[in-house]
């Protein structure tokens, strides 16, 4: 029978003993220094021309949000601790950092960056050869010690050896060892291996020595299992070990995250969308701590409650048209600018003309960002109000059937075509626009763009009259740019 978990997240120590780290080769890194620590083990998974980024967040201090920068400029938000790569072109290495955010806004210092050779079709990231650096043996008791490293290059495995029931991997960047024996001296040897081709990076040992207690070693849990979750939280279950227990401990890279004197117990303080492994340990009643067993599982991918676009800022441009920003902190697929409860737009970004509104009038513009995945809809932002100048109030028709006409993948180059409906207002000229940015005007159609091979635009048109008012936007036409990659 499972009973209720008495929890806590603060990170425990039940004893204190001198560690020595020797690494082999090089310095610790620069610890990150702000409102909140900067995100650690920085990891590329990609094939072709899509990837995704992941981190870990130090748990001192929970970020509100997480920045993506590539070469410095920002290029991603989200609420969890990974981001899509899109659009990365052909075989270029590109380098990013992330940075945490809290609920003051306040952003941590940048993590240490990544660099991978990515956008090769079919093909994994270019093996970067892994280093660890920052070993430390905290925590440390009579049966005990918390192993924790930092590691620069290509994620993978890391193996440590010099424990009694043998060598221990983890994919995590730190390792809670027990079934010690009290007072006695041990060597760790800690090595990583790359899950691409690389070989492993060279090995570093540290050096401890439990302090003095009583012997023996508990057994560890049994059948550890997630049994429940949200988008902030996992429930863990177990058996008792077929010893007596008096209580149990969870870590996560080694950091204990909950306590129980029953066999469950709740992790508080997650992100949303994401994979974690936990370590269990029994203690008997003398305070010695078993060897771990893992349990991992995924939180909730929908936030219960996700953030509103915030800061939109609206500039007028014309009678007709009035050009839009705002910032957000989670992934979107795209968003829906409304007026009052009527959609008017679609945007792929956080920035796009409203175009086709009537003149002289107050519009409260509001934008809704949809979700990854079947989450739905974010609440709407707050509204701002635009009033738009005097001028004719005619508009012509939208133009229909926006269409790739033909694409060259030698030189990226697309032709795009459309269909103009009569209307009350005649045509006279098109502008095809990438969110707020015009990339063509013409006369007619077609017209020939020259973008950056394999890469995906979202992309729309619409008609201006000579008055220079425009229709309202086309549908988003989505394409993506075709490349003949080099043999």
């Amino acid at each position: 029978m499972r009973h209720a978990a008495v929890v806590t997240a603060a990170l425990l120590t039940f004893g204190s003993a001198a560690a020595t780290a020797v690494p082999a080769g090089g310095t610790p890194a620069t610890k990150a220094v702000g409102p909140l620590a900067a995100p650690i083990d920085l990891a590329v998974s990609a094939g072709g021309e899509s990837g995704m980024l992941s981190w870990r967040q130090p748990s001192a201090g929970r970020a509100r949000a997480f920045r993506v920068y590539e070469s410095g400029v920002e290029i991603a938000r989200n609420t969890t601790t990974h981001a899509p790569l899109t659009n990365l072109g052909f075989a270029r290495t590109r380098t990013y950092t992330v940075t945490a955010v809290d609920d003051q806004g306040r952003e941590s210092a940048h993590s240490a960056p990544i660099s991978r050779r990515l956008g090769i079709s079919g093909m994994p990231p270019t093996c970067v050869p892994a280093t660890l650096g920052d070993l430390a043996a905290t925590a440390v008791s009579a049966s005990a010690v918390t192993l924790t490293w930092t590691v620069d290059g290509d994620p993978g495995t890391t193996v440590v050896t010099g424990a009694p029931a043998g060598p221990l991997t983890t994919t995590q960047s730190g390792i809670r060892v027990g079934g010690l024996s009290p007072g006695t001296p041990y060597t760790f040897e800690v090595s990583h291996h790359p899950h691409c081709s690389g070989p492993a990076g060279p090995a570093m040992r540290v050096a401890v020595v439990t302090v003095a207690g009583p012997s023996g070693t508990p057994a560890p849990p049994a059948d550890p299992a997630v049994t429940a979750s949200t988008d902030t939280t996992l429930t863990l279950g177990w058996q008792p070990p077929s010893t007596v227990a008096t209580r149990y401990a969870v870590y996560e890279s080694g950091r204990r995250v909950a306590t129980s004197t029953g066999t469950s117990a709740t992790v508080f303080g997650l992100y949303h969308a994401a994979w974690y492994a936990f370590q269990v340990t029994a203690f008997d009643a003398r305070g010695n701590e078993s060897p771990a067993v893992v349990v991992a599982g995924n939180t909730a991918a929908c936030q219960t409650r996700p953030p509103r676009p915030a800061a939109l800022r609206a500039t007028v441009l014309s009678a007709s048209s009035v050009r839009l920003s705002w910032e957000y902190d989670a992934w979107a697929d795209g968003y829906t600018v409304y007026t009052g409860d009527v959609a008017v737009g679609t945007s792929a970004g956080t920035t796009t003309v409203v175009s086709g509104l009537p003149s002289a009038t107050t519009q409260r513009l509001r934008v809704v960002a949809t979700l990854p995945g079947t989450c739905g809809q974010s609440p709407a932002s707050p509204a701002v109000a635009v009033t738009t100048p005097a001028g004719p109030a005619n508009r012509p028709a939208r133009p229909t059937d926006f269409r790739v006409a033909s694409a060259d993948p030698m030189t990226g180059a697309m032709t795009l075509s459309w269909t103009q409906p009569a209307g009350d207002e005649p045509a006279v000229g098109y502008r095809v626009y990438r969110g707020a940015e015009i990339l063509a005007e013409t006369t007619a159609a077609p017209v020939t763009l020259s973008l950056p091979q394999a890469t995906t635009q979202v992309l729309a048109v619409v008609a201006v009259d000579g008055q220079g008012m425009e229709s309202a936007r086309s549908a988003d036409l989505t394409v993506r740019v075709p490349y003949l990659p080099p043999p």
